[in-house]
């Protein structure tokens, strides 16, 4: 008789110390060296414990709405990521088409100032001999403002593609 209530508090014992080491505790612990540690694991007996934290045990239940509503927080980090990712694109394909906006004005207004000092100082042979280096340096400056001008617009395209490649649902054909 006396060894069903010993096997029954030996059965008791055995399953508390299990609900025990499932809870999960962690230990935080200085060594010898003052060397922190943080382990599952108990520390040695010449250290000096810290902290114990006792996890408190979860239901299979509990584990899998914690896994979802990890899962579902990384979800919402991924596309807030990606939608940052897509403003970025946007602002730098605007910054990169206004860039280019201005390039090709001040292209404009080089060429402009190059017809205009070409017919100032160049109507006749000897003032085109005279003032034919003033003449090739703005005409110079025009063409550089040009070259400027077409790898700003070049940029922007790249920028508006890259900004539209983005936007574009994965597995659809719509361009």
């Amino acid at each position: 008789m006396k060894s069903i209530p010993i096997g029954v508090m030996l059965l008791l014992a055995l399953s508390a110390s299990s609900a025990a080491q499932a809870q999960g505790k962690v230990y935080t612990w200085t060594d010898a060296k003052g060397k922190l540690h943080i382990t599952d694991d108990p520390p040695p007996v010449e250290a000096s414990v810290r902290d114990v934290v006792e996890a408190p045990v979860l239901t299979p239940v509990e584990s899998r709405q914690r896994q979802l509503q990890r899962q579902q927080r990384e979800e919402a980090r991924l596309e807030e990521q990606r939608r940052s990712e897509r403003e970025d694109l946007l602002r730098r394909s605007r910054e990169a088409d206004e860039q280019a906006q201005d390039a090709v004005r001040k292209a404009d207004a080089q060429t402009q100032r190059a017809l205009e000092y070409r017919k100032r100082f160049g109507n006749t042979p000897s003032r085109r001999e005279q003032f034919k280096y003033k003449l090739r340096a703005e005409e110079n400056k025009a063409e550089a403002a040009r070259a400027e001008a077409q790898r700003a617009v070049d940029r922007a395209r790249a920028a508006s593609e890259e900004a539209r490649t983005a936007f574009r649902l994965p597995g659809s054909d719509n361009q």
